[in-house]
């Protein structure tokens, strides 16, 4: 039986063998069918369907893979969901990689834990999210349990919404984060425990744990914290370890420590949402203290797979275009303008590029200040198209009908600004007068 070093007033969770075989579990077969070759990679398990078992299956895929292998998903099945009807149990050195574009989700459905490690080797888990696991009762690891000595790596991967009296997600013996997110899970003790606990040593690497509910991080060894968040987690962050900090990381209160290792203070995360890359991510919001507070960067990209700059963000996220502002907007208008001859309409247009690649909306206005003798009128147009703005320069163009009258030969005021723009991009807009041409009917 194993048993938890366990802080002043915690009770111990007994974890036996015996207590998670349940009688009524599922019997696996006895003997895997042969594995399939992905296309012209011979030896590579490859997932082709969302089933619980059978041939094709990631559990079958589990089984087929090689010790120090492989197992990968079809392309089709990018961005499907695999739900469980009980544990994984890689029972060897393996990684689980899901496609880089939408990843793969991996659910325990409400109703069983999502893996459970062998008793030695490293299982290595990238581009999945690992969410809907449910321990048995008075267990530890919704999400993954390390029965034995098998140690865990996460690489932008995301797990969220999973439940345990013990620790609400994660328990194995070392325990690696590389741009991973953890986030959501509860513990239901009385006494609420930490989302991620380590029988030996816990490193977060840009990695992100917050707003779980009972606490963040807790080692029987050391916690290594590298340019990472571990903030919001409903009780302390960590528990009672010693630290060893590389570069910077951010939490909201000392229980990790103090300066110059952590920053003490509320990182503004985002809810967790879909904000690009094959797993889901808390985005840091504008003014973000995480934002360029990194020191000794070591990846080069954040969880999803976007470029970091030199100097990084904490976290998995890393804030588009590295700074307060974000993703900066380069916008221009042209000089000059077609009217046209039958509707009275004017086409604008200009050029727009950004920092970094990002989708919103240009607002674009013209007026035109006509006299007729005595009389002034204004006439307006307006309009918004979609914009998919590039790091290379985009040409853009919109028709303005006038809501009075018609555009004529002459001179007029043209504004562009954006709009609906995504946590990150800073607002852009420009201003210019216009010659109007007067086309052919």
């Amino acid at each position: 039986m194993r048993r938890y070093t366990l802080r002043a007033g915690r009770w111990p969770l007994a974890l036996t063998l015996a207590a998670l075989a349940c009688a009524d579990d599922p019997v696996g077969p006895t003997r895997s069918p042969a594995p399939r070759p992905s296309a012209g990679i011979v030896g590579i398990p490859v997932v082709t369907n969302t089933n619980d078992a059978g041939d094709g299956s990631l559990r079958w895929a589990l089984g087929s893979a090689a010790s120090d292998g492989i197992v990968r998903f079809d392309s089709t099945l990018a961005g499907q969901t695999i739900t469980l009807n009980s544990p994984l149990v890689p029972a060897k050195t393996v990684t689980v990689e899901g496609p880089t574009t939408k990843g793969i989700t991996i659910s325990g459905g409400g109703k069983t834990r999502v893996f459970e490690l062998g008793d030695s080797g490293v299982v290595t888990l990238r581009n999945l999210s690992i969410t809907g696991g449910k321990a048995p009762p008075g267990s530890y690891a919704g999400a993954i349990l390390g029965m034995g000595n098998a140690d865990l790596v996460l690489e932008h991967s995301t797990v969220y919404g999973n439940v345990a009296e013990g620790f609400a997600a994660i328990e194995a013996r070392n325990i690696t984060l590389v741009n991973s997110t953890v986030s959501g899970n509860t513990s239901t003790a009385a006494v609420p425990w930490s989302a991620v606990g380590s029988m030996g040593t816990l490193t977060l690497t840009n990695s992100t744990v917050a707003h779980n509910f009972g606490g963040g991080l807790q080692s029987n060894s050391v916690i290594t914290l590298r340019n990472s968040i571990i903030s919001n987690n409903g009780g302390k962050n960590c528990f009672n370890t010693p630290h060893v900090y590389a570069g910077v990381s951010i939490a909201n209160d000392s229980s990790c420590g103090i300066a110059p290792g952590i920053l003490i203070t509320d990182p503004q995360l985002a809810p967790l949402a879909d904000n690009g890359g094959p797993t889901m991510t808390h985005a840091l919001t504008a003014g973000s203290p995480a934002i360029n507070a990194g020191g000794s960067c070591t990846v080069t990209t954040d969880q999803r797979y976007a470029p970091r700059d030199a100097q990084c963000d904490l976290g998995a996220y890393e804030l588009a275009g590295g700074t307060t502002g974000g993703t900066t907007v380069a916008l221009t208008i042209d000089p000059g303008a077609r009217v046209d001859a039958t509707t009275g309409s004017a086409t604008v247009s200009g050029t727009i590029q950004c920092s970094r690649s990002a989708t919103f909306g240009l607002s674009v206005e013209l007026d035109q200040t006509q006299k007729a003798g005595r009389n002034v009128a204004h006439v307006r147009g307006s309009g918004t198209l979609p914009v998919p703005c590039p790091t290379t320069l985009l040409r853009w163009a919109v028709i303005l009908t006038p809501t009075s009258g018609a555009f004529e030969s002459g001179s007029a005021a043209a504004s562009a600004e954006t709009v609906a723009i995504p946590a990150g991009v800073t607002p852009a807009a420009a201003s210019a007068t216009v010659k109007l041409r007067r086309g052919r009917p």
